[in-house]
């Protein structure tokens, strides 16, 4: 008897301590579970936007991204064995419709270096960009503007280069960018987005007396005028 209102009080015991202990969040949206737990296993988030996503990990990890044009699109995180929040960020100009974060675990305790889950990220209102614009340039006649990497190279009617620039986020750090088009601001602008908003041109002398003769007095960046430097 005296057994049995033990095992009847352990019980009760244990129980109680279960519906007291604090909920664990759960997800098991991953392929393997062992390893990772994902909140969302496909999240729609626009471009410029940012998404935050319950993400648990058994182990240390690393992830790649597959699908993204702009190198403001990336996974804020520790790259910890961990349990709690992480952000993906998806640049303004970003092109890509469909971007994966692969995750691979990257840990000691683990020899199997391949063992990968994915998230997909559906990107939503794109800006669109081109990589060749006819813009207005002096004497009535009509230029072009094309982009080649980070840099943007302005050519006369006769296709001969005349002047470029790029973008800078500041240190060195050229930043990616998509062009437009034209806008007026008592002169002309180039417009362009990019996933920095406090980015800055970067011209050379010669090429901005260039520019300003063919009536161009900057970017807008994101909205922003911004003249030459």
């Amino acid at each position: 008897m005296k057994k049995t209102l033990k095992m009847i009080f352990g019980l009760t015991l244990a129980l109680m301590f279960f519906l007291s202990a604090p909920a664990m969040q759960s997800y098991a949206y991953s392929t393997i579970p062992d390893y990772f737990d994902f909140g969302d296993a496909t999240i729609a988030i626009p471009a410029g936007g940012s998404y935050k996503m319950w993400l648990a990990a058994t182990y240390d990890y690393t992830y790649f991204i597959e699908g993204a044009t702009s190198d403001a699109t990336y996974l804020e995180c520790n790259f910890k064995r961990d349990s709690g929040y992480v952000t993906f960020h998806i640049g303004a100009d970003e092109q890509g419709g469909n971007v994966f974060f692969h995750f691979y675990v990257r840990d000691d305790k683990v020899p199997n270096q391949d063992l990968h889950d994915c998230v997909e990220i559906y990107v939503q209102n794109r800006q669109p960009v081109n990589q060749s614009l006819q813009v207005p340039i002096a004497g009535g006649k009509v230029g072009t503007l094309s982009k080649d990497g980070k840099r943007s190279m302005l050519y006369n009617d006769k296709g001969v280069a005349m002047a470029s620039f790029s973008l800078t986020m500041g240190n060195g750090r050229g930043a990616e960018f998509g062009q437009k088009g034209v806008e007026s601001n008592g002169a002309n602008y180039f417009s362009v987005i990019t996933g920095y908003d406090n980015c800055t041109p970067v011209i050379s002398e010669s090429d901005k007396a260039v520019m300003l003769a063919n009536g161009y007095a900057g970017v807008v960046v994101n909205g922003k005028f911004v003249n030459w430097p």
